[in-house]
């Protein structure tokens, strides 16, 4: 037999789908009897096993009573595998239609060849480093994890760990895989050994390279054969948590490979990286979520300093330091207050909430501006002046934006767009889908196509693309669609869930946002926010009332209320799939009657209702009631 496929699963059954349908086109190619696929699943709950026998009776599933960590796994399936040559493919992977038989003709042609990996794309279509890789040194474990790297992604100093000096196009020989896509020649293996159990998760894949390169053998980056990699399903890659994971494993490959000093300043590198990189994820997720409230705090300063200067040349009035100071400080902190009432960072931009937020820090400047003492305060004109462009700066910097870097920024429509790219038989089930979850409040555009043009795919949201097109259709649409800003979804053949995306969640049972008018939309999450506050200040300023409800509507209840720890309206849960709801609070009371609903069928339509049609003003309205009731 010439190939073995070994895929060992965690609780990622949806993932699991696309990895196996497109593994078994791109064995096909190959002669009956010279291929296997085997999974290995590492105790899952979710029901992979069941659903691979029955679907696929033609994988070979190996159900383990216990998670035993992924080397252990995929030596269990090594041992059970009878081809020449050895996979390791992830569950969250797909692979185009002629990528074992590419791999597999170059792999023949060289001898010392003892493990190949390929190019890799993530959910957004970004090639991922990690596809090739050099030995992590303490150098370049500490740039690896401090995020050095970035700095100077093609020094070989800073970035010796990603190999930095073979281009992602270029097939060289490297001195690192990546268990993703791990390719491997049974005599190597029988010669160097099996994957470490000590390693329970990443660092085996390192271990076993340096031990197949010590053994006299070479592994290669082949860039001919790119494939998708979802990434990251089971830990997220960059989170503290995976660093701390990854820490684990370094340690363990630090303790086997180095000795004396150099272990010693492994564990110190690895140590001070993570300090680092706690330090570095925090600053870049507050710049990510406060970019857009940054810049037009920048500009609001720069234009109100532009309007007094332009005063005094005009006028001949110079303005003292302190009173032009003040009013920068009023109209910059005015425009950061009204974007975070009003979430200057949501995207894709609505123009009406655009201007009204405009329009917020436009009055939250003259209001703060009438309060300072008159030694502070510069000519009324000014301070006018200074308010109508603080009006339109949030306007104007989005829609240079849009115009500059129309892939990463767009104008939301009145009606969210999703198009969808399949076959006729797959399209229909996933239209009847999204209609059935949203109804109306979202408009469908069934493409027809695997990959349609960017013009068309510009007037999307997001792009459901069906599986059954196959690997090398699925790779061109991520790749493509995330080059023009498109957030493209994959839907499996037999499984209706959105997987992948420019912004996915983590579960492998994600599905689409909660509607045009749900509260998976920030603004919506943040308007029961606003009514939770409001609320909670009634309660505090009037009390609880005499009603059924006088025990729930206390004002401790609202001090927990304002502090984030709950909410006033929450979800019922008890049912089949309320995982999947958008993440609340718990709440004081249930929507619908306030009290917890114990038939699970009217507990799920209440809390369907709630996530995917939420109103503040009904909620306001039972609220009343219930304070009355």
């Amino acid at each position: 037999m010439k190939l073995s496929v070994i895929v060992v699963s965690f609780n990622v059954k949806g993932y699991l789908s696309l990895c196996i349908s497109s593994a078994l086109e791109a064995l096909k190619p190959l002669d009956e009897g010279q291929s296997e696929l085997i999974i290995v699943d590492n105790s899952s709950d979710d029901g992979s096993v069941d659903w691979v026998s029955l679907n696929h009776p033609e994988v070979q599933v190996f159900p383990l009573k216990e998670n035993l960590g992924f080397s252990a796994a995929n030596n269990i399936g090594i041992q059970h595998a009878k081809g020449e040559w050895i996979l390791l493919l992830n569950p969250d992977t797909i692979v185009p239609e002629d990528t074992f038989v590419k791999v597999l003709d170059h792999v023949e042609q060289d001898p010392r060849i003892g493990g190949l990996g390929v190019p890799m794309y993530d959910g957004s279509g970004q090639w991922l480093p990690e596809s090739k890789r050099g030995i992590p040194t303490p150098w370049a474990s500490f740039c690896r994890l401090s995020g050095l790297w970035r700095l100077a992604p093609k020094s070989r100093l800073l970035n010796g760990y990603y190999f930095s000096h073979v281009g992602r196009d270029e097939t060289a020989d490297v001195e690192v895989l990546s268990g993703a896509f791990m390719w491997l020649r049974r005599d190597a293996l029988s010669q160097v050994g099996l994957l470490d159990d000590s390693f329970f998760m990443y660092g085996e894949d390192i271990d076993l390279s340096m031990r197949i390169v010590q053994g006299g053998w070479v592994n290669r980056y082949y860039s001919e054969a790119p494939i998708v990699h979802f990434k990251g399903e089971s830990t997220k890659k960059g989170s503290l948590s995976y660093v701390r994971v990854f820490h684990d494993a370094m340690r363990i490959f630090s303790e086997k490979h180095f000795a004396g000093g150099q272990a010693w300043a492994m564990r110190w590198m690895i140590r001070l990286g993570i300090r680092l990189r706690a330090i570095s994820a925090f600053i870049h997720g507050l710049v990510q979520r406060q970019s857009n409230a940054v810049l037009d705090g920048a500009v609001a300063g720069i234009c109100i300093l532009g309007i007094l200067a332009l005063h005094s040349e005009c006028t001949g009035i110079e303005h003292p330091v302190r009173p032009r100071l003040t009013l920068v400080a009023l109209g910059v902190f005015s425009v950061f207050l009204a974007g975070r009432w009003l979430g200057s960072s949501d995207r894709p931009y609505h123009r009406l909430r655009t201007l009204r937020l405009g329009l917020a820090a436009s009055a939250s400047l003259l209001i703060l501006y009438s309060t300072m003492p008159e030694s502070l305060r510069v000519s009324r004109l000014s301070a006018f002046s200074s308010a109508v462009f603080i009006g339109v700066i949030p306007y104007l910097t989005r829609g240079l934006l849009v115009m500059f870097r129309p892939s990463l920024h767009r104008w939301r429509k009145a009606r969210p767009c999703v198009g969808v790219s399949a076959p006729e038989s797959q399209s229909v089930r996933i239209e009847k889908w999204v209609q059935e979850s949203y109804g109306s409040s979202l408009e469908i555009m069934d493409f027809g196509i695997e990959v349609p043009s960017d013009e068309v795919t510009r007037r999307c949201d997001m792009l459901l693309h069906g599986a059954q097109f196959g690997g090398r259709s699925c790779l061109k649409a991520i790749v493509d669609g995330g080059a023009r800003g498109v957030d493209v979804r994959i839907v499996p053949r037999d499984l209706l869930l959105a997987l992948g995306g420019l912004r996915r969640d983590g579960a492998p049972t994600a599905q689409l946002s909660w509607g045009a008018d749900g509260l998976g939309r920030p603004d919506r999450m943040r308007m029961k926010r606003r009514l939770d506050v409001i609320w909670s200040l009634v309660i505090l300023l009037v009390g609880p009332g005499k009603g059924r409800f006088s025990a729930e509507f206390t004002r401790a209840h609202a001090r927990s209320v304002l502090s984030g720890k709950a909410t006033w309206l929450g979800f019922h849960k008890g049912w089949e799939g309320d995982d999947r709801l958008p993440k609340l609070p718990e709440g004081i009371l249930c929507t619908g009657t306030g009290r917890k609903e114990s038939q699970p069928e009217v507990a799920r339509r209440l809390d369907l209702r709630q996530a995917a049609d939420f109103g503040w003003v009904r909620d306001f309205e039972l609220l009343m009631n219930l304070r009355m009731d």
